[in-house]
């Protein structure tokens, strides 16, 4: 390395150091924004409670929540746990069960049925292909 590039490199370090340092904001002020932010209840001691969440606000009284409550449970829209969510509403089906039966026939001879994982990718394009 010359010296021009070694003045060069030390020119730019002094500079960023003094851009870095030159932030335009006092200590004491930085410790009054803390003060005000704290006070403010902006500042959380753990991360528990990240982000600040604002409390939530009701409209409606508890009794019209109950009544909510208990006219889905009479609906049976009321999800009791994970499992129930969402509702599947059961439906017939519209094909015998002949038909299905002579379906799966016809994708078999075709090709178009293949039961092992292996080939799931493959079998997937033979029925893009063909359609």
């Amino acid at each position: 390395m010359n010296i021009k590039h070694l003045i060069a490199t030390v020119s730019l370090l002094t500079v960023a150091g003094f851009a870095l340092a030159d932030g335009g904001v006092t200590r004491a002020q930085v410790q009054a924004e803390l003060v005000q932010a704290r006070a403010a209840g902006l500042i959380d001691q753990n991360d528990a409670t990240y982000p600040v969440t604002p409390a939530a606000v009701s409209h409606l009284s508890r009794a019209d929540v109950l009544a909510q409550v208990a006219q889905a449970r009479a609906d049976g829209s009321l999800a009791i746990s994970d499992a129930d969510y969402p509702r599947i509403v059961e439906t017939a089906g519209t094909l015998t069960r002949a038909q299905v039966k002579a379906d799966v026939a016809h994708a078999r001879a075709a090709g178009q049925l293949d039961v092992s994982e292996a080939v799931y990718p493959q079998a997937t394009l033979k029925q893009t292909h063909a359609n």
